[in-house]
C-alpha cells in the first residue's frame, strides 16, 4: 500500500505543471516578469513574428490600447520569437505603443501553456479572470464587449 502511494506521488510530481485557467492565481515571478500593476486590468496577448492571426489582431489591440489609456485597463505583450531581433523588427513593423516583454527563452509562455495563438489572458490582482485562444475577427470590438460584461466602465 505504502509503495503504491509513493509511487502515485511520484508520478503526480513528474507530470507537467497545469496550464492557467481562469480563476487561477499567478506565481509572485510571473507577475513580477510581466511587471504587472495590482490595480490595472492587464490583457496579456502572447504573439510572435510567424503567428498570421498575431498579425491581423495586434493593430486593433494597439489601438485599443490608446483608446484605454488611463481607464485601469491596460495590455501587456509577450513576444514568443526565439530571436529577439526578428521579434522586435516584428513590433516595430506593426508600430506596436504597448509595453512587450520578449521570451526568447519561452520561459513566460511555459508558464501559461496557451492551446493556441494568439492568446489573450485578462489578469487583474493576480488572477486570471478570462482567456481567448485563437484567431478572432474584430479582437478590439470582443475586448470591449468582454471588459463591458465585467463592468469595466470605459
Amino acid at each position: 500500500m505504502f509503495t503504491r502511494a509513493l509511487a502515485l506521488l511520484a508520478l503526480c510530481l513528474s507530470l507537467p505543471a497545469m496550464a492557467y485557467q481562469e480563476g487561477d492565481a499567478l506565481s509572485q515571478d510571473v507577475i513580477k516578469k510581466l511587471q504587472l500593476n495590482n490595480e490595472e486590468l492587464t490583457i496579456v496577448d502572447f504573439f510572435a513574428e510567424w503567428c498570421v492571426s498575431c498579425r491581423e489582431e495586434l493593430p486593433e489591440i494597439n489601438q485599443l490600447y490608446k483608446e484605454l489609456k488611463g481607464t485601469g485597463v491596460t495590455f501587456k505583450g509577450v513576444d514568443v520569437d526565439e530571436d529577439v531581433e526578428v521579434g522586435l523588427e516584428f513590433q516595430k513593423q506593426l508600430g506596436l505603443e504597448f509595453p512587450v516583454v520578449n521570451d526568447p527563452e519561452q520561459a513566460l509562455i511555459a508558464e501559461f501553456k496557451p492551446i493556441g495563438m494568439p492568446a489573450l489572458y485578462y489578469i487583474y490582482q493576480g488572477k486570471v479572470i478570462k482567456i481567448r485562444f485563437g484567431a478572432i475577427n474584430h479582437i478590439g470590438d470582443v475586448i470591449t464587449d468582454d471588459l463591458v460584461k465585467m463592468g469595466v466602465q470605459l
